[in-house]
């Protein structure tokens, strides 16, 4: 190795060059550097010509070695794509793509910090064969343990062919950050009504009728009436319709921090409220989504912008 690991693996974004790579010789190509070093003593001790020859056709292989091991990483581009939704508690699956890949490449990679928690460890890495073309994307399982925004860890590439003289690394980061939503604690709210009908005044209004508000994505469980069969039957896209709906009928359906006045811990509060705005948009009902600072009324877009407001609550 000709630099320091910390020197050289700063992360990169973009494709690697070789000076920003760490070449560390593996247990067969020191073998074959102690085998070239012998020859070259045995040719200059006894002046053995053919001595002299194997020793540096040998050294040639081991460069020649050396430089295809280079090209695994050089020009290689990755890609991250980020999944549709994540929860606190659970395990976002990132996919890892090579862009526009030109050679066939065979890497393994790990995060960085399961390397330098453990860098003997063979368990961290996964093998990643990738064709020439555009080939499959690799799950890459990164843990999502509280709600909010989620850095992405570097990841950590190495390449040990064509010959596994060499192992050569390099180490990945993107700047993009993901926002893992609030685990949703199941429960029974309180009724929120008030007593005598009257009108719970706190609350914001809520304007509405009984005609179609907006269409929004089709989601798994919703009724059949409210699919909006003509724009499939014309678009082919399957479209979810949102109704206004009256005041009367809409009360219960407020969603307020308010509900709650015995729950000081915001992650508590995230998980109850992230709850009920799952349960509403299951049933395809409108509701308001009331925060400290914020009020979020039915709109397109509301189970995303809901979601990412109690994310980072």
């Amino acid at each position: 190795m000709w630099r320091s690991p910390e020197e050289r693996l700063a992360p990169v974004e973009g494709a690697p060059q070789w000076k920003r790579m760490v070449v560390r010789p593996t247990r067969l190509g020191v073998g074959l550097l102690v085998m070239v070093a012998l020859l070259w003593l045995v040719g200059l001790q006894y002046q053995v010509n053919l001595a002299y020859a194997v020793a540096f056709w040998l050294l040639g292989f081991a460069g020649v070695a050396l430089l295809l091991n280079l090209r695994q990483l050089l020009a290689l581009r990755l890609d991250v794509a980020m999944p549709h939704e994540v929860f606190a508690g659970g395990e976002a699956v990132l996919q890892v793509s090579a862009g526009e890949n030109v050679r066939r490449r065979w890497l393994w990679l790990c995060n960085e910090d399961d390397f330098v928690n453990d860098p003997k460890s063979a368990a961290i890495w996964r093998e990643w064969q990738l064709p020439a073309g555009r080939g499959e994307p690799l799950d890459w399982a990164v843990p999502a343990l509280r709600h909010g925004y989620l850095r992405i860890p570097v990841l950590r590439s190495a390449s040990l062919a064509p010959f596994g003289l060499y192992m050569v690394q390099c180490s990945w980061s993107w700047s993009t950050q993901m926002v893992v939503y609030p685990a949703p604690l199941p429960h029974t709210p309180d009724t929120l009504t008030q007593p005598d009908g009257e009108e719970d005044t706190s609350r914001p209004p809520v304007q509405g009728g009984d005609e179609i508000a907006y269409l929004q994505a089709h989601q798994e469980g919703m009724p059949l009436n409210h699919i909006a069969w003509k724009t499939y039957a014309k678009t082919g896209q399957l479209l979810d319709k949102r109704f206004d709906m009256p005041q009367s009928a809409v009360r219960s359906m407020v969603i307020s921090y308010k509900d709650y006045p015995s729950v000081s811990h915001k992650e508590r509060l995230a998980g109850l409220l992230c709850h009920r705005v799952l349960e509403a948009e299951r049933s395809g009902l409108p509701y308001v989504l009331e925060l400290p600072r914020r009020t979020i009324a039915p709109q397109k877009g509301q189970r995303e912008i809901a979601l990412t407001a109690l994310a980072l609550l």
